[in-house]
């Protein structure tokens, strides 16, 4: 059996919108490739040849979000639970060495978003990640980032 890939409800509606488009991107490459073909007898119309290119990407995109989606299981940060940091936890970091608070949502590694709004999306395997998990507010560690060793306090979890 495929492996579960957990993410909250939020991450899988973002990438059910995502392979919505996708699909639909596919269907109007299709249909240009169509349109081409019939209105064209040069083959060399650079329009079909940009959606022959194009289009194996898309059925790639497509298959690897069908498939995360298919094996998703939506999970929710309880900060109830003990106060633990969980998939899907708002959390307050204080960043110890520049003095400012950052807030953070902890996300499974499929769902983050550079472009989302709101908290800035942590993925669960990265090193903060990683290094929130199961933390409650109070508790303090480190991150190593490249050549710098990163301290933070956890505020608040939400």
């Amino acid at each position: 059996m495929a492996e579960e890939v957990q993410m909250t409800a939020e991450g899988h509606q973002r990438l059910q919108e995502t392979l919505d488009k996708e699909r639909q991107r596919r269907d109007d490459a299709i249909a240009q490739i169509a349109a081409a073909r019939d209105d064209a007898m040069d083959l060399e119309d650079r329009n079909l040849e940009t959606a022959q290119i194009d289009l194996p990407s898309m059925e790639a995109r497509i298959l690897e979000l069908e498939d995360v989606l298919a094996r998703a299981v939506i999970v929710e940060g309880t900060p109830e639970q003990d106060g633990q940091i969980t998939l899907g936890s708002l959390v307050v970091l204080r960043d110890d060495e520049h003095d400012r608070e950052l807030e953070v949502r902890l996300v499974s590694a499929v769902e983050v978003d550079a472009l989302a709004e709101g908290a800035t999306q942590v993925s669960e395997d990265s090193p903060v990640g990683q290094a929130l998990m199961g933390r409650r507010v109070g508790e303090s560690f480190e991150v190593t980032q490249g050549e710098r060793q990163l301290r933070y306090t956890v505020k608040s979890v939400g």
